[in-house]
């Protein structure tokens, strides 16, 4: 088990370049962290940094060449961001080594580009990731983003902008990189919670993303502790070892299929993902204790704000919930019709109507003929996908205010409301020639004749019409398969 396990993580893999990318990595970010702690002029001390910042978007490129993946647009655009992030660094390396500018500075601009780009990339991974909107995880996304700019708006932005010995346009810039770099954390949740393929380059480009977030973080942090900004080698280490993993993402084999599109979203009310809504909503009124056990008051309309908007987001969110249950209820897996909870109440609902009105009921209920062989040997996807083309046709060929259903396995049913029994056997023979009438693609290369057998009642009782109707389906089958017989359940 434990050699699967390693394999699977080997087998993908980008090969020999990644392996030596990451003792390159690994080794830069010992000489920085050495170097910091040694008398060597400054461009030594930066060098290690400056080569990994500069070696990011080349490895990007190379990987993305090397493993050409469907959609190369956003891996392409992320080298272009970290190019330019790498343009930053080394006249950011020069800006300090030669004398600082007044900020803004040409790398201050070359940065706010960067951030441009990378969200680009970011939003397209997440575009071909993720089928639809996925309303679920762009909400969890958008609480997380409320309790993360609270957070920064307190401990950040307002103690720059109110910083009476900085400029304005000092104060703007210095403001503008934990706005940025919020930005970037929330799409990184967003990518974390949305649909796509799980494996080494997701988890390489969240761990870049998060580890880049918490050096900026920490460096905007030490910034208004220490009033000057300071970079520490350990600091540099994080965001050496944040540059790496991204062009170790890129050069992973893995990116082939990372921005392929999922069917659906994972779960969406895991335990984590609770715990982490649950902390972000209490953020901001634990923000509000400390600021008043510290003697500090707290905007109250800021903190009531943001509050009342991460109450309403939750709001919504469980209202989300609740109507994906439903659907879920309501709705068959995989072929989207009723189930046959939600069958067995609209047709009891329908017989209690029809009892008051006076007007007969129909039921059928449809069985796939020799199902079990298709999938013995086409396999279980041949045999769902008969069933979904199966199920297409009934849903196409139902009678208006006809409810459909899956009652289970092969078998399907469906309720005609306002319905005699001569009807009722043309509106039999009209479903079972729409199934057997055209061959279904049960894979790529294999077409099916397929048939169904069909048995019908009408009447207003629902116990006797399951009975009767069942019997005739029965009957059906014991003729030979492939034809309608009918009964009255009164």
């Amino acid at each position: 088990m434990q050699r699967e396990r390693i394999s699977r993580w080997r087998a993908p893999a980008g090969g020999l370049t990644l392996y030596l990318w990451l003792l390159v990595l690994a080794a830069c970010v010992v000489a920085r962290l050495l170097l910091g702690r040694s008398d060597r002029s400054y461009l030594v001390i930066v060098a290690p940094y400056l080569l990994v910042s500069i070696a990011t978007p080349v490895l990007i490129v190379i990987g993305t060449l090397r493993h050409r993946p469907p959609h190369r647009g956003g891996w392409l655009i992320l080298a272009v961001a970290q190019l330019l992030y790498a343009t930053g660094d080394t006249m950011s390396v020069f800006d300090n080594w030669l004398g600082e500018f007044l900020e803004p500075t040409p790398a201050d601009v070359v940065y706010f580009i960067y951030y441009a780009f990378a969200v680009t990339a970011v939003l397209m991974f997440i575009r071909r990731r993720t089928p639809g909107w996925d309303l679920a995880s762009g909400i969890d996304a958008l609480i997380v983003a409320c309790s993360a700019g609270l957070l920064t708006w307190v401990y950040l932005v307002e103690p720059l902008t109110s910083d009476s010995g900085l400029p304005l346009a000092a104060k703007l810039t210095e403001s503008a990189y934990p706005v940025l770099d919020l930005m970037l954390l929330i799409l990184a949740v967003r990518l974390m919670l949305g649909a796509g393929t799980r494996g080494p380059v997701l988890y390489l480009l969240l761990t870049s993303l998060t580890l880049m977030f918490t050096a900026d973080l920490l460096y905007a942090v030490l910034g208004v502790v220490s009033g000057e900004s300071t970079t520490e080698a350990w600091l540099d280490a994080v965001w050496m070892t944040s540059l790496g993993l991204l062009a170790a993402a890129a050069l992973h084999s893995g990116i082939r299929t990372f921005d392929q599109r999922t069917g659906s979203a994972i779960p969406d009310a895991s335990r984590g993902r609770l715990l982490m809504l649950a902390i972000a909503v209490l953020m901001a009124p634990a923000v509000q204790m400390i600021e008043h056990l510290r003697g500090d008051d707290l905007s109250v309309p800021l903190a009531s704000a943001a509050c009342a908007v991460m109450f309403l987001l939750v709001l919504a969110r469980m209202s989300g919930l609740v109507a994906t249950q439903r659907q879920v209820a309501v709705n068959d897996g995989l072929t989207g019709l009723r189930t046959r909870r939600a069958f067995e109440e609209s047709l009891t609902a329908e017989c209690r109507r029809a009892k008051r009105h006076g007007y007969e009921v129909g039921l059928l209920i449809v069985d796939v003929d020799h199902f079990k062989r298709v999938n013995d040997t086409y396999g279980h996807p041949a045999g769902d996908r008969t069933l979904r083309e199966v199920a297409d046709r009934l849903r196409n060929n139902a009678r208006t205010g006809s409810v459909v259903g899956r009652y289970g396995g092969e078998e399907f049913v469906l309720l005609a409301p306002h319905i005699d029994a001569v009807n009722l056997r043309d509106f039999a023979e009209r479903i079972r020639v729409a199934v057997a009438g055209l061959p279904v693609k049960a894979d790529d290369d294999v077409l099916l004749g397929v048939t169904v057998s069909v048995g019908g009642a009408t009447g207003t009782d629902p116990g006797d019409l399951m009975r009767v109707a069942d019997a005739a389906l029965y009957e059906a089958k014991a003729a030979g398969r492939n034809r309608s017989v009918l009964a009255a359940a009164d």
